[in-house]
């Protein structure tokens, strides 16, 4: 009888052509069946980076463009404010309106100056149309100052500037982080009512 001596290299007889057994597997360090991905690429982190980037860029330009909102409301809030203010103080003074022109003109053309003098003293006591008009225009442009940007106010008389004339208030501030086509360089609000 022939004993059969097989090498101990020899793959086994049933094996497919360019596969190895499970032993000669277990000799190489691999495991069968399919191959399994152990760990991440270099290029899947770089890419899980950049669109985790372009996320957080995403969020800031956001964020970004709500504080410019939400600040030029405040601005736009308060600047309402002014024009009522205005117009009710005019009501209540009809003979101090051309002051009223001449004072906000002044206080427009350079805020700081005019707000380091000081205002005619008026409560408590007796004064007439312009030092009451003068008192009421220092109030208002110099308080505005600290809470807007660059604060102008324009008051126009049409015709005489009698009783019943109409008066147009112009206020208008500067725009924090203007952007072309977002934002002006200033923004403003106008009223026009009729004195009667």
């Amino acid at each position: 009888m022939t004993d059969h001596i097989r090498p101990i290299n020899a793959r086994p007889t049933n094996a497919e052509t360019g596969s190895l057994s499970v032993a000669a597997f277990h000799k190489t360090g691999r495991q069968p069946g399919p191959f399994r991905q152990k760990g991440i690429g270099l290029v899947e982190v770089m890419i899980g980076v950049l669109i985790f980037a372009g996320g957080v860029m995403a969020l800031t330009g956001m964020q970004s463009q709500a504080i410019r909102a939400n600040h030029d409301a405040i601005q736009r809030s308060q600047a309402v404010w002014m024009a009522n203010a205005t117009a009710e103080l005019m009501r209540l003074n009809p003979d101090g309106l051309p002051t009223y022109v001449r004072e906000s003109s002044a206080a427009s053309a350079n805020l700081d100056s005019f707000c380091q003098g000081s205002p005619p003293y008026c409560i408590g006591t007796t004064c007439d149309a312009d030092l009451m008009a003068s008192f009421d225009m220092h109030g208002l442009m110099c308080s505005s100052a600290n809470t807007m940007i660059e604060p102008k106010m324009d008051i126009q008389c049409y015709g005489s500037c009698g009783p019943t004339d109409k008066v147009t208030i112009l206020v208008s501030w500067g725009a924090r982080g203007s952007e072309k086509g977002v934002l002006e360089d200033r923004q403003q609000v106008k009223f026009r009512y009729n004195r009667n």
